[in-house]
């Protein structure tokens, strides 16, 4: 059933082709084609505030939480559960699909992460990285955590395949099993890591609730900026003019700690959780639907592009053109030769990091 859902949207999604995508693409890839340097010119000047975002994103918001069934026939009341995290990566795949990707599988034994890639248009290995996890706890919808980092990534990897030119690949992850110690992530991390990957990770972004403002000045907060990440969105901020405060922390317990841990730069996104602005319905079954401020987490999301962008733009001066004799392997061929050797357990927390009293 998952393979006729995937085909049925992809092709309609072919079809529209609002996306740029190739019908030759690989397995996992979005949009594979490469730009010739003679001349080309590249419509890099994309603004970072598409009049789909909150259309879309108010949709996936309302099929991750169950207030209405999925594209792909699911009620998800919450997405904790063996069967619910099954028919939440069934969406997802369906979800990316009709975006022009093909989503591929992580299936790591106890879960599987959800991942499609956007080619670069240059020769090059740089990879960006931009996940959030999809699984809730027990009994809660988990609008804000995590549907919310979902809709941002779903958001983003449409915005960017609609990039003609592009300096870096972008591979946007989907975890599983954040809230029982972050073991979704932490799998992804191993795999992108190994050579046979491919990927030379320039940074990680990772989106962890982003829906509550109840003070209403739309800022947020990056957790752990390695790097220049925080100047990145403080030079998006003044790109977009935005006067929205960023704040700083050191918070962890949540995916991009998983990253950081095995050694790439890496970065958290999310609402005011050290400032205070933070949502009151954590793990509970009224983080429904109802609680998110849809305005703000457009507002962030909205941000997020504008970093995105100047982070792949392209100076057509720049464009070089990819030997076509050395094609780079698509990334199911990557993906399989970076899984012939298991990875290494994650550890276990028995339940939400939060809950148990750490930070974050």
């Amino acid at each position: 059933m998952l393979a006729a859902h995937i085909a049925s949207i992809l092709t309609v999604s072919l079809a529209l082709a609002s996306c740029g995508a190739d019908d030759g693409k690989a397995d996992g890839d979005a949009g594979a084609d490469l730009v010739d340097a003679g001349g080309a010119e590249c419509a890099t000047a994309v603004g970072a505030n598409p009049e789909w975002l909150l259309g879309a994103q108010d949709s996936d918001l309302r099929q991750l939480t169950g207030i209405e069934a999925t594209m792909t026939g699911a009620t998800l009341a919450e997405r904790s559960t063996v069967s619910n995290r099954a028919a939440t990566r069934e969406f997802l795949q369906a979800r990316f699909a009709s975006l022009g990707y093909s989503p591929m599988l992580d299936n790591y034994g106890t879960g599987a992460n959800v991942f499609a890639e956007l080619p670069a248009t240059v020769e090059t290995t740089d990879t960006i990285v931009v996940g959030a996890h999809f699984d809730s706890v027990p009994g809660s919808p988990g609008a804000n955590d995590n549907a919310t980092g979902v809709a941002m990534v779903l958001a983003a990897a449409r915005y960017a395949a609609e990039l003609d030119c592009r300096s870096q690949h972008i591979i946007f992850v989907l975890f599983d099993e954040e809230e029982i110690g972050l073991v979704g992530s932490d799998q992804f991390a191993q795999l992108i890591g190994r050579p046979e990957f491919g990927a030379n990770v320039t940074a990680v972004h990772t989106i962890d609730q982003n829906g509550w403002d109840e003070d209403g000045d739309r800022a947020f907060e990056l957790e752990r900026p390695d790097g220049t990440l925080f100047d990145a969105y403080t030079s998006a901020k003044q790109v977009a003019g935005s006067s929205m405060p960023i704040h700083q922390t050191n918070t962890g317990s949540t995916d991009h700690v998983s990253f950081r841990q095995h050694g790439f730069t890496s970065i958290g996104i999310t609402e005011e959780y050290v400032n205070g602005d933070t949502t009151p319905h954590y793990h509970l079954s009224s983080d429904s639907y109802a609680t998110v401020d849809r305005d703000y987490l457009a507002s962030t999301t909205r941000l997020m592009l504008t970093m995105l962008h100047s982070s792949v733009i392209i100076d057509t001066a720049a464009l070089r053109s990819l030997d076509s004799s050395q094609p780079r392997a698509s990334l199911a061929k990557r993906y399989q030769a970076a899984t012939v050797l298991e990875r290494d357990a994650s550890p276990l927390r028995p339940t939400g990091c939060r809950s148990l009293g750490l930070s974050r």
